[in-house]
């Protein structure tokens, strides 16, 4: 065994002497965040957020439950979760079973912009707010042994004792990588005429334009005008890269923002003119509008799971095998309480020769 190789833990070997969360791997640059974990706690709650960045978790081993925007799904070994910016997403796990994942959370700025439609373009969009069963499942990847993705996640490992330089370099091309092995299992877009190849280069140019501006002043009149565009030609090609009009996907872009912002701690009115709504009434009718709820809700450190359940639309956690469903607990510090398993976790040291 190498010297940077991680070690592994097997279920018959955990005790109570041993440490029941370690972390293998993070790494950290400016628009990634890697992480490998494995835990051997069975939590009993969900701790639902959302962040307004995009998620990727391979699940290697363990028996969970995912809460993804209304809806749980059992996942096991195998199975990568993908989620865009904004979904509200949890994690319920069942057993003392080993879960090891891998997680991903990234900004789509990490991702070369001639590239970066294509390879978004697997990641479900609509889990904003309330989401079918059906839209929900598409974000849960079954069966993905055989794709090469753990290839991609051992590669990322040697990353471990680079420089930060370096890791800053590679880690998006890795990123890239992972999106990658998505698009055998997903209707590709058509390459089209030069024309269309043109046009879908400016879709893209006005979309991430958005996406780095949308705590400020954005009207349709005032996009256009920017992008020497007429508001009918543009309002077309804004629809076509994301399905929503400029006024809704700018709401929902807030919207999710502020709902990571009262994660922390942050009063709504505050937090609502820190993404950009122009007075409380408006984004009090976009929250509830987009999320069903009331943005006071979503300051409380601990929900009930039948309050939360009935606004979410979404079934209640399943039965624990000890009996009895724990409550669905929302994140009192933004994400960094978002896993259970994880508490009391030890860093894992390189295993010796």
């Amino acid at each position: 065994m190498s010297e940077n190789e991680p070690m592994l833990l097997d279920e018959t070997a955990v005790s109570a002497q041993t440490p029941r969360a370690f972390w293998f791997s993070f790494l950290s640059t400016a628009y990634c965040k890697y992480s490998h974990k494995i835990s051997t706690r069975a939590t009993g709650t969900y701790a639902v957020h959302d962040h307004p960045y995009y998620e990727m978790m391979y699940v290697i081993s363990g028996q969970v439950d995912f809460f993804i925007a209304g809806h749980v799904f059992p996942i096991g070994g195998g199975t990568l979760v993908t989620f865009p910016p904004g979904a509200r997403h949890g994690v319920l796990v069942r057993t003392s079973a080993p879960y090891e994942r891998y997680t991903m959370h990234f900004d789509p700025r990490a991702l070369s912009m001639e590239r970066r439609r294509l390879l978004l373009h697997a990641i479900p969009k609509d889990l904003l707010g309330f989401a079918s069963e059906e839209q929900s499942g598409a974000a849960v990847w079954r069966g993905m042994e055989n794709s090469g993705m753990m290839q991609v996640l051992e590669a990322i490992e040697t990353l471990r004792d680079a420089d930060p330089s370096t890791q800053e370099a590679v880690l998006p091309i890795y990123l890239e990588a992972l999106l990658a092995t998505l698009i055998p299992r997903t209707a590709q877009p058509q390459a089209g005429s030069s024309a269309s190849r043109r046009a879908l280069s400016q879709q893209e140019e006005i979309v991430s334009w958005v996406d780095q501006h949308y705590t400020e002043p954005i009207t349709l009149d005032s996009l256009a005008e920017h992008f020497y565009l007429s508001k009918g030609y543009l309002s077309t090609q804004f629809r076509q890269a994301t399905g929503k009009s400029v006024k809704d996907y700018v709401r929902a872009r807030r919207v999710a923002h502020v709902q990571m912002l009262l994660s922390t701690g942050l009063p709504p009115a505050q937090a609502a003119a820190r993404v950009g709504f122009a007075d409380y009434t408006t984004f009090y009718r976009a929250y509830v509008r987009t999320v069903g709820h009331a943005p006071s809700a979503d300051c409380k450190s601990g929900i009930s799971d039948a309050p939360l359940a009935e606004a979410l639309g979404a079934p209640l956690p399943l039965k624990t095998p000890g009996g009895g469903a724990g409550p669905i607990v929302y994140p009192i510090d933004g994400t960094a309480n978002e896993d259970p398993s994880m508490e009391g976790v030890v860093i894992a040291e390189p295993a010796k020769k």
